[in-house]
């Protein structure tokens, strides 16, 4: 990877301007993408959008008989009530013969952190109208290309995983991961969330989020017994998808690169594929030794400093891209069923040079 070339030092002016350049472009993206050729009319599509608020309806709980209260919210929230409590609180829901979880979820409530998240939480995003319509037109695109997909439920809470799903159909975003990577309760885990985490802390990455779980839960990937190529593939399926689900959305927002990053590994692509080649590393079926080419991190191990974590996605996406843009023919239903990497590879035809 000696020939790999390093953006820093004498070239930080530099590739401050392409970072400025792709948010320049990010922007132009996001005025024009109603006349993007590549989106299709959606203008026919019917989706019912299915919003809850849980952290509302639970931070909404009164100290006057609140242990009916909270039986009243189980009810309304039969799947995510106990997977909250249970499965991210770890709580025991089954053992609660006297009503001591009641009381325990009313000391939640009512705990100064609790009530400080929730309050900031909806200085914020109090009304989600804007989150609504975005995540709204992401899913018409997915009614327009899998029209016998199921559109699952949507709740917000808050003190969660940014984005997950819960049973069979729905999909959960917890709001306080959204307050801005300068927000004062991110400070405190300062050294347990990392920067390339911590940047995406912010408005601009809710709806790719949902879209992320929604794709990966709607195709879902086992390790056992894949290789390398398999994983990046994959997960460049994952971005291809993204990108048609959320035209005209910056490649960094779909994609949870830096534009910085991105444009350093189109630089850098021939040399990044050259080091998978030389180390035969595409073909390598130990998950412990090729993960850390396809999940998120600061960096890639063995390249240079300026290599960002996930890098091996990062080729899956331009290998996917590649093999659609050779085979016109093939629907987005297709390219999602087509489980054969070394298959997508090889009719990609994917070999960059400089």
């Amino acid at each position: 990877m000696s020939n790999i070339h390093n953006r820093r030092g004498s070239g930080m002016i530099q590739s401050n301007i392409i970072a400025s350049s792709f948010c320049l472009f990010g922007w132009l993206l996001l005025i024009f993408s109603c006349k993007s050729p590549s989106a299709p009319d959606i203008s026919g599509v019917t989706v019912t959008l299915q919003l809850k608020r849980f952290e509302k309806d639970l931070f909404a709980l009164t100290e006057h008989d609140y242990h009916s209260q909270i039986d009243a919210l189980q009810q309304k929230y039969p799947v995510l009530f106990p997977f909250y409590f249970e499965e991210i609180g770890g709580w025991n829901l089954a053992n609660d013969s006297t009503g001591a979880l009641k009381d325990s979820i009313w000391q939640y409530v009512q705990s100064p952190f609790s009530q400080a998240l929730y309050d900031s939480t909806m200085l914020q995003y109090s009304n989600l109208a804007s989150f609504e319509g975005e995540l709204l037109q992401s899913l018409k695109y997915f009614r327009y290309y899998f029209p016998e997909a199921v559109i699952p439920e949507v709740v917000t809470l808050i003190n969660a995983p940014p984005a997950f799903t819960a049973g069979n159909d729905l999909l959960c975003i917890s709001l306080d991961k959204y307050l801005g990577p300068t927000s004062a309760f991110y400070k405190y885990d300062a050294e347990t969330v990392p920067y390339y985490l911590l940047r995406r802390f912010k408005e601009e990455y809710m709806v790719s989020n949902c879209i992320q779980v929604l794709a990966t839960g709607s195709f879902e990937f086992g390790l056992s017994g894949k290789k390398l190529l398999d994983a990046m593939v994959y997960n460049g399926q994952i971005f291809y998808l993204k990108q048609k689900l959320m035209p005209g959305i910056p490649d960094s927002i779909i994609t949870g690169f830096e534009a910085r990053d991105l444009a350093w590994c189109e630089e850098n692509e021939p040399e990044i594929w050259k080091f998978f080649i030389e180390y035969k590393m595409l073909y390598s079926a130990e998950p412990l030794e090729f993960s850390k080419y396809v999940t998120e991190g600061p960096s890639t191990s063995g390249m240079p400093a300026e290599a960002p974590g996930n890098i091996g996605s990062w080729v899956g996406w331009r290998i996917v891209s590649s093999y659609m843009k050779r085979h016109p023919e093939i629907s987005l239903p297709q390219l999602m069923g087509e489980t054969d990497a070394q298959k997508i590879l090889t009719e990609s035809r994917y070999k960059p040079a400089r």
